[in-house]
């Protein structure tokens, strides 16, 4: 006998009263049952599901998605409500064995009981079930209660389906129905289908345990990435949000050292807190197979975790469980969680790779909240938000001095003092940042925030070899670390290692897709690597989908390609609009205008430089427009070192604007007066 082991949601149905119509006409009940069954057939069949069993009056099927079987359970609720069969649906989602005879597990009892609770014309739902629908807005639902149902340990929360044209049972009746059931047991469940269920249950122990070895496994893609989104916060706690971002960004990090597993970065994944997207939508902007969702109930000291693993191709669920803590718990959860998702996708780790999942650090819970704090103030990029995240992480230390990842983070807040604080001194803000990683590092050497800060440190202070050595240590110990993928493309292309600049740069955009900074640098390391139409291609789809995107630098990344590719016309297209906010750009504009045919144009740029640019930039900026113009003596003229004193400008600009001057012997002569070769680079 085959078997296969699956995580799906459970449909039972049953008519209401079917035995007291048998009783009293047995051609009417008969007619009645084939009119629920061809129903119940053709919608199960239309949605994919699997029909299992038909009991008398009442069928089990199961469904490779929760949304699915709800979706079904309302279409067939209300075409038996249009033909008056009183028909009652409950729907659980669990692990299950098939058979080609029946399905076995412990959620088929589930299933039954919440079927039970129902009244004619109603669908009732598992709270797991709930967990997975609340996403999709054409579904409405609404909770009735937490109910103590037979052979399940504890209080189950149900909720009815709420779409129009569907009955929502009263919750106190439901309560009255249970009471009355524990008396009266043979009256909710026809006598052949509590045999079935209890056959099932009896069978469950047995069939797992002679057979888990040889189930057959889903067939899993070959391609595998993750995205973890932010769990829905189902608390009324003040604090509650907090730790929902806190489980969700710690999961990820978990993964994020699981070598052969891709995961989305926590700057794309929280642009969908709070979304309406369906599944297939997120993972297709995300550019992933799979989905981690959950969500997260806090009470006082106690905490609830869902969490269930999506295949995105169909919307089936790999894994699901849920969590029953203390708050304290809530690290080992994320551990735990974690080794799940690894299991459920089949990958092989490597032995540092398992210990790193195994291992769970805890802290105290307090100095955890300060913590997610102090991150979530660093995000936000800005003088006070920055110094105030240094607050928080230092307060986080007094209650937990060993606080490794705080010490880390508090290095990257100060560093990040020289980007958005207004701090100049960038040397001392690096030694300063030294000293906390050092603290950090001496505490526990595997977190790679450490290495990745340092890293960006020793970049920008030039310190290339030490540089190097920080990001490939990070990278091995976290191989989906953004921080580390963005730096290393950046280094690169100082470095003038362009085709490893592109690898790194290209790892750090499908890691983080939805970040305008890394789509940014992705097109950078194209452009840099000649890939004018894979940059092109790019640079119209951040135009086109970004939702945080600067337009300017839009304009400039068209205005560099354009450039780089000749096409001035297109080029104007884009300098047009950056000369309203930048009249500096003037001299680009007039180069295009003269690179055209259009001297009038040109002649524009030059009077608006003549009145606009002052003395120590003016010669140089006219030097580019005659230039376009290819007015040899007046470019001459105005790079002549007497006039010209913008030496880096004119090393920068040579190959882009002064490229028909290659051979002329005044040019070389004026490029050594700049201090510049006249062969280097590439003039063509």
């Amino acid at each position: 006998m085959s078997q296969n082991r699956q995580l799906v949601a459970i449909m039972f149905t049953d008519i209401e009263g079917y035995t007291s119509l048998m009783q009293r006409d047995e051609v009417d009940a008969i007619l009645l049952r084939n009119q629920h069954r061809e129903i119940f057939e053709s919608n199960t069949n239309n949605c994919d599901g699997t029909i299992v069993q038909y009991f008398g009056d009442g069928t089990l099927s199961f469904f490779k998605s929760s949304v699915e079987a709800v979706k079904c359970a309302i279409e067939m609720q209300l075409a038996f409500r249009r033909e008056n069969i009183p028909v009652r649906i409950g729907i659980h989602v669990g692990d299950i064995v098939y058979t080609s005879e029946d399905i076995i597990g412990d959620a088929v009892n589930v299933a039954s009981r919440i079927e039970s609770c129902a009244v004619p014309g109603s669908i009732l739902i598992s709270d797991k079930v709930h967990d997975q629908i609340r996403s999709h807005k054409e579904i409405e639902s609404k909770f009735l209660n937490a109910y103590d149902l037979k052979n399940v340990e504890e209080a189950l929360p149900i909720f009815a389906i709420a779409n129009e044209g569907l009955i929502i049972p009263n919750p106190d009746e439901i309560k009255d129905k249970l009471k009355n059931t524990k008396e009266h047991s043979s009256k909710s469940i026809s006598k052949k289908k509590a045999l079935v269920i209890g056959l099932l249950t009896l069978v469950t122990i047995i069939a797992i345990f002679l057979s888990y070895q040889h189930l057959s496994k889903p067939t899993l893609d070959a391609d595998l990435s993750i995205a973890v989104l932010p769990f829905d916060n189902l608390s009324t706690d003040d604090d509650a949000e907090i730790f929902r971002d806190g489980m969700t960004e710690d999961i990820l990090t978990y993964l994020s050292k699981v070598k052969d597993l891709r995961v989305i970065s926590r700057t794309s994944v929280m642009q969908y807190k709070g979304t309406k997207k369906s599944i297939p939508e997120i993972a297709k902007e995300l550019g992933v197979t799979y989905i981690l969702e959950g969500s997260i109930r806090k009470y006082g000291d106690q905490i609830r975790v869902t969490a269930q693993l999506i295949d995105s191709k169909d919307d089936g669920h790999l894994w699901a469980d849920n969590y029953d803590r203390t708050l304290t718990d809530i690290f080992k959860i994320q551990s735990e969680v974690s080794r799940e998702i690894v299991s459920a996708l089949q990958v092989n780790l490597s032995a540092e790779e398992q210990l790193s999942l195994d291992e769970v650090t805890e802290y105290n819970i307090e100095a955890y909240k300060l913590f997610l704090q102090g991150r979530q103030q660093a995000d936000k990029r800005n003088k006070e938000s920055i110094n105030k995240s240094i607050e928080l992480y230092k307060q986080a230390l007094e209650i937990e001095p060993n606080y490794a990842e705080a010490y880390a983070e508090i290095a990257n807040s100060v560093y990040l003092q020289t980007y958005y604080g207004g701090r100049e001194d960038y040397i001392a803000a690096g030694k300063e940042a030294r000293e906390y990683l050092d603290k950090a590092e001496k505490i526990d050497d595997k977190i790679s925030r450490i290495y990745s800060v340092r890293g960006l440190i020793y970049n920008i202070e030039g310190k290339i070899d030490e540089a190097k050595a920080a990001f490939t240590k990070a990278l091995t110990l976290s191989p989906n670390d953004l921080t580390a993928r963005h730096q290393f493309a950046t280094l690169h292309y100082y470095t003038k290692e362009y085709d490893i600049q592109l690898e790194q740069a290209e790892i750090a955009y499908r890691l983080d897709p939805l970040s305008f900074a890394t789509a940014m640098s992705y097109f950078t390391a194209l452009l840099t690597s000649r890939k004018y139409d894979e940059a092109e291609e790019l640079l119209n789809k951040i135009n086109e989908e970004g939702e945080d995107k600067n337009q300017f630098m839009i304009n400039r990344s068209y205005f560099r390609l354009y450039m780089d590719t000749r096409k001035y016309k297109k080029a104007i297209v884009h300098l047009e609009k950056i000369y309203i906010e930048q009249p500096i750009f003037n001299r680009f504009l007039g180069y295009c205008y003269a690179k055209i045919g259009d001297t009038i144009g040109a002649q524009r740029m030059i009077d608006d430089i003549h009145q606009r640019t002052t003395k120590p930039f003016k010669s140089h900026q006219l030097s580019v427009v005659y230039a376009g113009l290819q007015e040899r003596d007046s470019a001459l003229f105005h790079l002549d070192t007497v006039r010209n004193l913008q030496s880096d400008l004119v090393r920068r600009e040579r190959d882009t604007f002064f490229w028909f001057l290659k051979d002329d012997k005044e040019f070389h002569r004026l490029l050594a007066m700049h201090g510049i070769s006249p062969y280097e680079g590439d003039l063509e």
